[in-house]
């Protein structure tokens, strides 16, 4: 094919521009380097990420690669390759079913011996059902670039699921993927059989406990809320949230657990739970009048929260404006927790 020429005359560029030296190497039988594919994602459903490794065994001397991958793109679609091995790694090449995949090291190095863990590929399940991932040919560059093509029969079959279990989405069909991704994880529950209600506005104790349960956020029992009553099903999730400083009362020590939470102070708990896990980036300064109409309506104390999630492709707004007062609606908690599950 004319996209593996291009690919293969750009790696050897690569390795010849990093290292000139003259020989040749052949590997014997017994010393001959086998593949495997293994799936990390148990039991994936339609919209969860796929993370697949591609390791190689009995490696001798190997300083470059190239790796050919059959896949059915109807049911998986490849977000990102990435390796720990030092060097350069090709962008993948995607055509139709198959990606070709290319990594080197750079200067004048030996090449990796034994077993290692050449890529970690993630791919988003598109679509239910039995997918495969095959390796095909292997090209093996060692370090005084003498060159090798296999042929590997590595197989794994992914299985992907389409558990979603509820009828009355309508016009949310938009959060559909999200709420079947949560509900399959035991996430989110319906308010009833096959009944999700995706338009029902979602409590600030709710909202907590939805945070907490999601990203497996563990706290100690902090001082509590004088409207929290003790051993409801929200108070130790209030309790550990505000030992870790994510969740505040106001001055008469009040959390005001049933009522709505409204969109900038879902997103304003959101950025303090990534805060108090460590992933949190720090805001880029983005001016947010460039997307949205209604900034001047978002609280001071929630601004540097909502624009910090804007960044970071967490909340999007619609019909022009962020609706920093309006009420969180079930489907739209569903979404943001999504995308916390599955960012980058």
């Amino acid at each position: 094919m004319k996209v593996k020429k291009v690919v293969s005359c750009s790696l050897m560029t690569v390795f010849t521009a990093s290292m000139i030296v003259t020989g040749a190497s052949a590997a014997t039988a017994e010393d001959t380097p086998s593949y495997t594919l293994t799936v990390l994602t148990e039991k994936p459903s339609i919209g969860e990420n796929v993370e697949v490794l591609i390791k190689g065994h009995q490696l001798k001397d190997v300083y470059a690669y190239e790796i050919n991958l059959d896949f059915n793109p109807k049911q998986l679609k490849l977000k990102e390759a990435t390796t720990e091995i030092p060097g350069f790694s090709v962008t993948p090449i995607v055509k139709d079913n198959h990606i070709q995949l290319a990594h080197t090291r750079i200067g004048r190095t030996k090449g990796d011996d034994g077993d290692q863990i050449l890529y970690k590929l993630k791919f988003e399940a598109i679509d239910e059902g039995e997918a495969e991932l095959a390796i095909g040919k292997v090209k093996l560059v060692d370090s005084i670039l003498a060159s090798t093509d296999q042929q590997s029969n590595a197989k794994v079959a992914v299985q992907v699921n389409n558990l979603f279990p509820f009828d009355d989405l309508g016009d949310f069909s938009w959060a559909k993927t999200a709420i079947a991704f949560l509900a399959d994880k035991g996430i989110v529950n319906g308010t009833a059989e096959r009944i999700f209600s995706p338009e029902l506005p979602v409590t600030r104790a709710d909202f907590v406990v939805l945070l907490m349960r999601a990203l497996e956020v563990k706290g100690t029992a902090g001082e509590r809320f004088d409207d929290v009553q003790e051993g409801v099903y929200y108070d130790e999730p209030i309790s550990a949230a505000r030992s870790l400083g994510i969740v505040e009362g106001d001055e008469y020590n009040n959390f005001h657990p049933r009522s709505s939470v409204t969109r900038e102070d879902m997103m304003t708990l959101t950025a303090r739970t990534l805060k108090a896990l460590n992933k949190l980036p720090a805001s880029k300064g983005t001016s947010l009048a460039d997307a949205f109409n209604d900034i001047s309506d978002i609280s001071d104390y929630a601004l540097d929260s909502v624009t910090t999630l804007v960044e970071m492709g967490l909340v999007q707004g619609y019909g022009l404006g962020i609706h920093p007062k309006e009420f969180t609606n079930r489907a739209q908690a569903a979404m943001l927790i999504y995308n916390l599950l599955n960012a980058k």
